[in-house]
């Protein structure tokens, strides 16, 4: 398939950043390999991005993944929220340098185009870019129940905030990665306007098999991928540099060798080096369990009304899924001062009930038919640094983190308890679940049994190859994001991050795409 100066697998968040920013260079000539192909108008319609999800089943939680240019960019919930100063200062204070805060942040401001579309925030502007590449806005126009939730907030103490700015912990209207309503997901916003450059070449319904490895002195020399039934192998002049993501890299790194070695010899897979891949994973524990009604109302429109006010640039459909509303809190098990370990959304349902039916395989159960679709909204409890952990591992401590999310429940419950909540008569939907009737109604007991029913991850999956500057203790690459013992290979996507942090992770990986650029220039130019 050609002989390339680098070759990226993955065309998401972090991978479409990386081709971009290389192919500026017209002495390389760079290949990117993506398993699906380019996305349609549907996928610039917000609200259309979990219709674009299998519903979970079985009562696992699902993992939905983009497929396309724009990777799982393509189905976010398109909040862009970069973390707390603290998250980043971790990473260099665990042995990585060059990873602190004020080292990334000039990356997140480089790939940035922010606007304030919406007169009524709070915003830092030294911390925000401008002419960068990603578009980030707010929703138009704002929806009513969101100043009652600001409004809420303010009763218990909360100020409000530019989560991305100088203090996280507060009350917030949702920076969106939107452009004039239409979702601008990392296909349109890197690779869509240089897919014609001269040297990049884009494969699109790719699917890397395996990574091509010298077994004498473990370098890397190409990649092994099937297109339509046919396989190919592509060869490098310089690097590999792996951005499939925190499920799909550790699963090709195992395919090819890398990995543990106990794991790879019980699935018959050769080992070339013994590295903790796939031995953690990390996510975001989400109790999606209180719902809400009120006598606030809004007329339904015709699907055509909806339609037109999309192409105009506002109105439902321009929404992600309806949560706009977004808060971080620190609960009493976090003592470090102004680092968020409770987040909490305001969904406003709508008529897009689907957004919670989607969510929990109890769903399936337990009927959400009697709310008003017109009038109910929902509020998310995410504990942003769970200790539980799972695996990824090829085929052949289980527990959420309980305890901070009941005191967010308990907060959720005093903000509609505020006057204004009260202005349009909140009442909590009582959640009938028959292996939780023998607790007393709202006691901790009761809320401690809902959370194990209506508890899930929120699709941000990380930290399954960590960065750390210690192989011994589970790093997998070291702070130039380069595969300990292996030559020509890099990681670079959300599974690098050694720890769950406070936001969400399209910005940071994003982030990750520019800095591990100038890595590589800074190696070769």
């Amino acid at each position: 398939f050609g002989i390339y100066d680098f070759i990226v697998i993955g065309a998401g968040a972090t991978g479409s950043v990386i081709a971009n920013r290389l192919s500026k260079i017209k002495e390389w000539n760079i290949l990117l390999l993506e398993a699906g192909s380019f996305g349609t108008e549907v996928n610039d319609i917000p609200n259309m991005a979990l219709s674009l999800r299998n519903n979970m089943a079985n009562k696992e939680c699902a993992y939905p993944r983009g497929k396309g240019i724009g990777g799982s960019t393509l189905i976010n919930g398109l909040v862009y929220s970069r973390g707390n100063k603290r998250d980043f200062d971790k990473w260099s204070e665990l042995g990585n340098p060059g990873w602190s805060y004020n080292e990334v942040l000039p990356y997140f401001k480089i790939s940035e185009n922010f606007m304030k579309t919406d007169r009524n925030v709070v915003v830092d502007y030294e911390y925000h870019g401008t002419g960068g590449d990603l578009n980030v806005e707010y929703h138009i126009p704002r929806h009513p129940l969101l100043n009652l939730w600001l409004k809420a907030n303010k009763e218990q103490g909360y100020e409000v905030v530019d989560y991305n700015g100088r203090k996280q912990i507060g009350a917030a209207v949702a920076q969106l990665n939107t452009k004039e309503g239409k979702r601008d997901h990392a296909g349109n916003a890197f690779i869509n306007s240089i897919k014609n450059r001269s040297n990049l070449k884009i494969a699109t319904e790719s699917y890397v098999t395996k990574i091509l490895i010298f077994e004498n002195n473990k370098t890397v020399s190409g990649v092994k991928f099937s297109h339509k039934g046919q396989t190919y192998i592509a060869k490098t002049k310089k690097e590999v540099i792996l951005s499939a993501g925190a499920i799909a890299s550790p699963q090709i790194l195992m395919l090819s060798g890398i990995g543990p070695a106990k794991h790879l010899d019980d699935v018959g897979i050769k080992v070339i080096e013994n590295l903790e891949v796939g031995s953690v994973l990390r996510d975001h524990a989400t109790f999606y369990g209180l719902q809400f009604d009120s006598n606030y109302t809004k007329t339904i429109k015709p699907l055509k009304q909806y339609i037109k006010e999309y192409f105009k640039g506002y109105g439902s459909l321009t929404y992600p899924h309806n949560d706009d509303g977004i808060g971080f809190y620190q609960t009493k098990f976090e003592k470090y001062p102004d680092y968020p370990d409770l987040e909490i959304q305001m969904i406003i349902i709508d008529e897009f009930l689907n957004t919670l039916q989607n969510r929990l395989a109890s769903a399936k159960e337990h009927s959400w038919q009697h709310l008003d679709m017109t009038r109910s909204f929902a509020l998310y409890i995410i504990g942003l640094h769970a200790k539980s952990t799972g695996t990824i591992r090829l085929k052949n401590s289980k527990n959420v983190d309980i305890d901070t999310l009941y005191e967010g429940i308990k907060f959720a419950l005093s903000l509609v308890e505020t006057q204004a909540f009260k202005q349009i008569n909140t009442t909590l939907v009582k959640q009938v679940l028959p292996s939780c009737q023998d607790k007393p109604y709202l006691s901790k007991s009761y809320w401690y049994c809902v959370l194990r029913y209506f508890t899930s991850n929120l699709y941000h999956p990380l930290g399954t190859c960590p960065m750390g500057p210690d192989r011994n203790k589970g790093a997998v690459v070291d702070s130039r994001t380069k595969v300990y013992g292996i030559r020509n290979l890099r990681v670079a996507d959300a599974s690098i991050f050694p720890f769950t942090f406070s936001g969400h992770p399209n910005a940071p990986c994003v982030m990750i795409g520019e800095k591990v650029s100038d890595l590589i220039k800074l190696q070769y130019l």
